[in-house]
């Protein structure tokens, strides 16, 4: 589980719809939530051994999704560690989002970039992000943080 100021990031987490898509966290790869009702959360370590196919269920999803999106998607992202490959499909995945879906409706999106208060690394990591693709992020300091990574290997 990881817990961030007032907020939890898990599968518990009781504040998401019963039609969500879940993927388990392992060593290597993300938690991912994938709620219909418009909240999108990618928590962990990302580094993929096989990112095509950790990433084709979740663009399957969000293509599925942005055919009748919720009026307000938000994207949250808290990474621990991310790889090039995880950078590479992670960049993919926001573009395809701000790009090719949420331009195309009038709905709304905001991408909250979650990092642990002392890693600056993570921080420009986000900062990369925005930039390459410009689009605004939310920076949220967080203290804390902690993962007990109860996934698979």
């Amino acid at each position: 589980m990881y817990t961030f100021i007032s907020k939890q990031f898990s599968i518990n987490d009781n504040t998401l719809s019963k039609n969500q898509q879940i993927i388990l966290p392992t060593k290597n790869t993300l938690e991912v939530i994938l709620d219909p009702q418009g909240t999108i959360k990618l928590t962990g370590r990302l580094i993929p051994e096989n990112a095509e196919d950790f990433f084709n269920p979740i663009e399957e999803w969000i293509d599925e999704y942005f055919k009748n999106p919720a009026d307000i998607t938000t994207v949250e992202i808290c990474i621990e560690y991310i790889n090039n490959t995880g950078t590479t499909y992670l960049l993919d995945i926001i573009h395809k989002i701000t790009y090719i879906h949420l331009k195309k409706n009038t709905k709304k999106f905001l991408i909250n970039w979650y990092y642990k208060d002392e890693d600056e690394d993570m921080l420009e990591k986000g900062r990369f992000f925005s930039t390459d693709l410009n689009v605004p992020f939310n920076y949220i300091k967080v203290t804390g943080f902690s993962s007990h990574r109860g996934g698979t290997d």
